[in-house]
């Protein structure tokens, strides 16, 4: 090996370093403002919180190195605290997780686009809900980009949000363990995020983790509102009990058996497998109850009128 082959092999190597601690770098940075253990320095992101917004976080740690134990990641985190209508006003520049100011025990991804958003939450939509994918075990990336293509959908438009319980993502990064999945950085950030909003939740019901997009080319103002509203259905869902077994009863009795089916049918076209009868009930739920949007629901997608969504609508209130 002569010596400027040496050098252009040294050169490369110390390139291919330079990119993936910037890739590492970047990602790290959607955690937001984060506060190490052993410093009084925050790391800042560009995103700006709202005037006034409270936050969880613990105090400032005191000199550098004199912290008897390495913080907790929730000790060292700063999640903002707002309600629906700040967390809409709320333009990300980067990925940030809010918790929702009016049910704690939800908390929301907001990323600045879908493409951010499908890089973080499509294999877990795959794992955990997407019709004809296995239950078991996540997909490599191949087979996820397969999966996707032959949806129909694209990589940032295989869901518009996400919505998962805590137990979901459990599963999730286990099976990633389990079979050597190798995650991507947005996957891995997910995790952190997983990991700080378990810290923060105690308790039998867990929590939720939603995921909505920024406003974009591809999302209006009134799609992200919708969104939001659908996923913070969903959140309610997984986190109180009395509700979901209110929506539960509601399905079965008031729900016709050809209602039922209608749903089905309209779910499974929007890619949820049909065999998840939680699933199948959440949806219908969340797309009755919490989605003004037309061009997400219409009671004509269901073939229903809409004096009868309405009173599936009020059923479904009562119980909320």
């Amino acid at each position: 090996m002569t010596e400027r082959n040496k050098g252009l092999i040294i050169g490369a190597v110390i390139l291919a370093l330079g990119l993936v601690g910037g890739a590492v770098s970047y990602w790290v940075m959607f955690a937001g403002p984060v506060r190490m253990a052993g410093t009084t320095a925050a790391v800042q992101t560009t995103t700006t919180p709202p005037a006034g917004a409270p936050a969880v976080q613990t105090p400032t740690p005191t000199v550098p190195g004199t912290d008897p134990a390495p913080r907790s990641i929730a000790a060292r985190a700063v999640v903002l605290v707002l309600d629906e209508e700040t967390i809409l006003a709320h333009a990300a520049t980067v990925p940030r997780m809010i918790r929702l100011r009016e049910n704690p025990r939800v908390f929301v991804l907001d990323f600045p686009t879908l493409d951010m958003q499908g890089e973080a939450m499509n294999r877990i939509a795959a794992l955990v809900e997407k019709v004809g994918q296995p239950r078991d075990r996540l997909l490599d990336d191949a087979a996820l980009a397969r999966a996707i293509t032959e949806s129909g959908d694209t990589p940032a438009t295989y869901y518009y949000g996400h919505n998962y319980r805590s137990t979901d993502l459990a599963r999730f990064f286990m099976l990633a363990e389990r079979d050597h999945v190798t995650l991507t950085m947005g996957e891995e950030w997910l995790r952190l995020q997983y990991e700080t909003a378990g810290e923060m939740v105690q308790g039998p019901d867990g929590f939720a983790l939603l995921a909505i997009p920024g406003v974009e080319r591809r999302v209006d103002a009134t799609m992200r509102r919708a969104i939001l509203h659908h996923e913070i259905g969903h959140g309610h869902y997984f986190t109180r009990p009395a509700f979901a077994a209110h929506v539960h009863r509601v399905w079965r009795e008031v729900f016709t058996e050809q209602e039922r089916a209608a749903y089905r049918r309209f779910l499974q076209s929007e890619g949820y497998d049909p065999a998840l009868e939680d699933v199948m009930i959440n949806e219908a739920m969340a797309y009755t109850l919490f989605t003004p949007d037309r061009r997400f629901f219409s009671p004509a997608m269901v073939g229903l009128d809409d004096a009868r969504v309405e009173a599936l609508r009020e059923a479904l209130r009562n119980g909320f």
